[in-house]
């Protein structure tokens, strides 16, 4: 986990440097600034190019994103309307991503610390809470996979490339829509029946050996035994 967010962060400076506009849509920037704060939560305002009710950390914004304080972030006010992707998708599916990252590392810091405790197996709730963030992965995921997909937009290859301009004439709405609800209802039935299959596993438990060791048993045998010696070539 910590590997993770060490790419995540380098992904982010790479971002920074080659789709600006992303990354101003995901942080809801809307003007360029310096010492820019880390923006917790806020409800973007499009229409307005605001945010209101921001939960604002003054300079953290800079820091992370450029690894200084003084570091310069565009906002998307440098960029043509239609050149900006959705804001409000990619800032709270990023957060989205970020918030199970951090509670995977707690929950990872909490492994150490009962480890180091001798209770890493005893702690019922720590059990339950590795049980529940089971799915969180899959969830951070999809989270990242969109705040990818719809920060690019409009472009489907970044400033050369409109997404508008990608999609064969000959793909009718109809189509598209009929596409997707077959991926819907395939997967509708593949997650489903692999959740009950895993389900039904754990439940069921671990398997007990089936192998019976015989016993040994004393006494006198129940027929002569017959013991042949050889010495010198002869059998006696």
């Amino acid at each position: 986990m910590p590997l993770q967010i060490f790419l995540g962060d380098q992904h982010g400076l790479n971002t920074l440097e080659h789709q600006p506009a992303k990354l101003a849509a995901i942080e809801a920037r809307w003007d360029t600034e310096r010492r820019v704060p880390l923006t917790l939560l806020a409800i973007p305002d499009p229409a307005n190019e605001t945010n209101r009710f921001a939960i604002d950390v003054p300079l953290l914004g800079s820091l992370i994103l450029t690894h200084s304080l003084d570091g310069e972030v565009k906002g998307l006010k440098d960029f043509k309307p239609e050149d900006r992707p959705p804001v409000a998708i990619p800032f709270f599916a990023f957060r989205i991503m970020v918030g199970i990252g951090l509670l995977m590392l707690a929950l990872v810091a909490a492994s150490w610390w009962l480890r180091y405790r001798g209770r890493l197996f005893d702690s019922p709730l720590f059990l339950r809470a590795c049980v529940l963030m089971g799915p969180l992965g899959f969830v951070a995921v999809l989270a990242g996979w969109t705040t990818t997909e719809v920060g690019r937009q409009p472009w489907t290859v970044y400033g050369l490339m409109r997404t508008a301009d990608s999609v064969s004439p000959s793909l009718t709405g109809a189509a598209a829509l009929a596409s997707l609800l077959a991926y819907m209802a395939v997967y509708l039935v593949i997650f489903p029946t692999g959740f009950y299959l895993m389900a039904r596993l754990i439940r069921k438990g671990p398997a007990e050996a089936t192998d019976a060791v015989a016993p040994i048993e004393s006494g006198r045998s129940s027929a002569p035994v017959q013991v042949e010696l050889h010495t010198e070539g002869k059998s006696l």
